[in-house]
């Protein structure tokens, strides 16, 4: 029954997606990218959504028609669009970025597609609206943000707050126990570090092409003229990984102690320092477990399947290793080309 519900949303979001001009409608470049390759590359993308849901449904204790859904930085709108076909209750869309919530405003208008409710901010912004909303999520679920959110612990720690059964479930690429993946994100990090990404079309404002380290030894020698240049890059090194507001915590500190307090212990990860923003996080899972486990979460794992495109000579391979990925098992990491953290909250009565 669910899979046949999946099948039929995205049959009839197709429908929709293929009848949208996007060069008619009023949104940033940004999203009018992401959701053009959404589009021309809509088999792949459902495959892979589509296990998402199946994962999620399979959580639900009631119906999808009274259930509520939760799209958690939800980008260009994909999962809140798959939500409203399926006929979930309410569709909650959520984003940091105030340029992607009004975006899937007129995108979703466009489609006549009904959001519910629309919540800009991060963790705390989202718990804090929820609750002043009365909105009781039963499904949190999310593709590719948990790589990039900065205070992973803090964060769940905010979202147990949440005083409703509820299950959340991310999704994301950024797979290290896959090392195939892994070696290719560790390029990408370590140009982002030392070089800076380029701004192509579609660039996210937000984000900085300058390279991390530079950025982080601008903020160390202005906010500390009196540094020399050699500990100027000693810090700035040795804070990869932090934020503008941490990083001169950890320089106050210096300053005092002689010491630096701070350590990253993984080779490439880091973040723009100055939004937090992770450049695909390859995340300690046991350390993630623990986290979760520690606020009274439940925690689960699993692996996923290649999604299927057009390129028929790339399915055969694929279709081989989703076989040996089945066989596996479902914690079984090392060939899939994502894992999904399945995460329960049963503590309270409904």
């Amino acid at each position: 029954m669910a899979a046949e519900q999946i099948s039929n949303a995205v049959h009839r979001l197709s429908s929709k997606l293929h009848e949208l001009n996007l060069e008619k409608i009023t949104i940033s470049e940004y999203n009018r990218q992401y959701l053009k390759r959404y589009i021309d590359q809509y088999s792949f993308y459902m495959s892979i959504y589509s296990q998402l849901f199946s994962k999620a449904i399979s959580r639900l204790n009631k119906p999808i028609s009274e259930s509520v859904f939760v799209d958690y930085g939800g980008g260009c709108g994909m999962l809140s669009y798959m939500a409203f076909e399926m006929g979930f209750k309410k569709v909650i869309y959520n984003d940091i970025y105030p340029v992607s919530v009004a975006d899937v405003k007129m995108i979703s208008n466009t489609l006549g597609i009904k959001i519910d409710h629309f919540i800009e901010g991060d963790i705390e912004a989202f718990v804090h609206q929820a609750k002043k909303e009365n909105i009781k999520p039963d499904l949190i679920c999310s593709f590719d943000v948990l790589e990039h959110i900065y205070d992973l612990e803090k964060w769940f720690h905010t979202i147990a707050k949440i005083e409703h059964n509820f299950s959340l479930l991310f999704m994301t690429n950024a797979n290290a126990s896959n090392p195939i993946i892994a070696r290719r994100l560790k390029k990408l990090q370590i140009k982002a570090e030392n070089e800076g990404l380029p701004k192509n079309k579609g660039w996210k404002e937000i984000d900085e092409s300058t390279s991390f380290l530079a950025l982080r030894k601008n903020i160390i020698s202005s906010k500390f003229p009196e540094l020399g240049a050699e500990e100027i890059g000693l810090l700035s090194v040795r804070t990869r990984g932090l934020r503008k507001e941490d990083i001169e915590k950890v320089v106050t500190d210096y300053i005092e102690t002689k010491e630096i307090g701070y350590r990253i212990d993984h080779p490439t990860n880091t973040c723009d320092p100055f939004t937090g923003n992770w450049t695909e996080h390859l995340i300690d899972l046991k350390h993630l477990k623990a986290m979760i486990i520690k606020n009274s979460l439940l925690f689960d794992i699993s692996n996923s399947y290649y999604g299927y495109s057009k390129n028929k000579m790339l399915n055969l391979p694929k279709f081989l290793i989703n076989q040996f990925i089945k066989m596996l098992g479902k914690r079984y990491l090392f060939l899939s080309p994502t894992y999904t953290i399945e995460i329960q909250k049963e503590s309270f009565k409904t």
